[in-house]
């Protein structure tokens, strides 16, 4: 993002038309003298058998290619991602309690529910990629590295190159361009301004761990602003909070003439296929980009703060 100045702690409303059906997306700020938010209590552990598995509890060791059948639809992944930190949370509780009973019980819908999300695996592989490379494993190695780039195709992470046109506080329309180095995302503007000009990367994001919003955030510091992002769908029979994939990143900041650019704290958000977000966190921006193609279906994103 391109601003010269950072001293804003508001969010102002505004809103953006697209295509076929409503979108909100909703900035909750925390401003440093709020108190803090609270997000859902425990659930209750889901009774889910894992793919593959016998009804004697048995099962054969999977191989790579079997894992690939048993995921998730790339859409259910973000709510799968909070199904499983909420039973890690019911999990810890359980075993503070020394509850070993339900613990056992929790950490095998844990395991199951990780069996469908890619990036469990491919977090898994990296490790296995690290330990090879140390034994000079290198045949190993290459499969290992392989696998990953196969894996690329199951996460929406991963199909995001390419043109996108957003419209940025102050500066109106811009296209940027999407590439990626290695796990990080980096998008590169297209169209320049004053104080980042085209060329320069406008925000980067590491894409190798999701996201996930903890279940309390509080003010740490006193000139920290949190914000949380909820994307609400919106129909004729009514509303209903989606959740989406984000990543941590980074968001550039100058002064006219590129003058002390520096990255700020940021969030990479996958609101659809073909529309994500970037905010700019301790500012409280955030900017809608959709993908240079046949457009994406209608939607409105509203911003508004909310003071905690």
């Amino acid at each position: 993002q391109d601003f010269a100045t950072k001293d804003s702690h508001l969010l102002t409303s505004r809103q953006f038309m697209v295509g076929a059906g409503f979108l909100l997306v909703t900035l909750l700020t925390l401003l440093p003298a709020s108190g803090h938010l609270v997000g859902g209590g425990r659930h209750p552990a889901s009774r889910i058998r894992a793919p593959g598995a016998r009804a004697d509890g048995a099962a054969a060791a999977p191989t790579f290619e079997s894992k690939l059948r048993h995921f998730a639809p790339a859409a259910d992944l973000p709510a799968l991602r909070t199904e499983a930190a909420r039973l890690e949370n019911d999990l810890q509780s359980a075993v503070e309690e020394q509850d070993f009973a339900a613990a056992a019980m929790l950490r095998d819908d844990i395991s199951q529910l990780r069996q469908k999300d890619p990036a469990f695996l491919a977090s898994n592989l990296r490790e296995r990629l690290e330990a090879l490379v140390r034994r000079e494993s290198y045949g190993e190695a290459a499969t290992t590295r392989d696998q990953l780039l196969v894996l690329r195709r199951f996460q929406p992470q991963y199909q995001l190159a390419g043109l996108w046109k957003g419209n940025y506080p102050n500066h109106g329309e811009a296209t940027i361009k999407i590439h990626y180095e290695g796990d990080t995302l980096v998008a590169v503007k297209v169209t320049g301004d004053e104080h980042v000009p085209a060329g320069e990367t406008t925000f980067r994001a590491d894409l190798t761990t999701p996201y996930q919003e903890p279940a309390a955030v509080e003010a740490v510091e006193e000139d920290l602003v949190g914000v949380r992002v909820e994307v609400v769908s919106v129909g004729s029979d009514g509303s209903e909070q989606r959740e989406v994939e984000r990543y941590h990143g980074e968001g550039r900041v100058a002064a006219r003439g590129f003058q002390h650019a520096h990255y700020v704290p940021g969030q990479l958000i996958l609101v659809e296929p073909d529309t994500i977000g970037f905010l700019w966190q301790q500012m409280g921006i955030f900017v809608v980009f959709n993908r240079e193609q046949d457009g994406p279906g209608e939607m409105m994103i509203e911003q508004r703060a909310v003071d905690a």
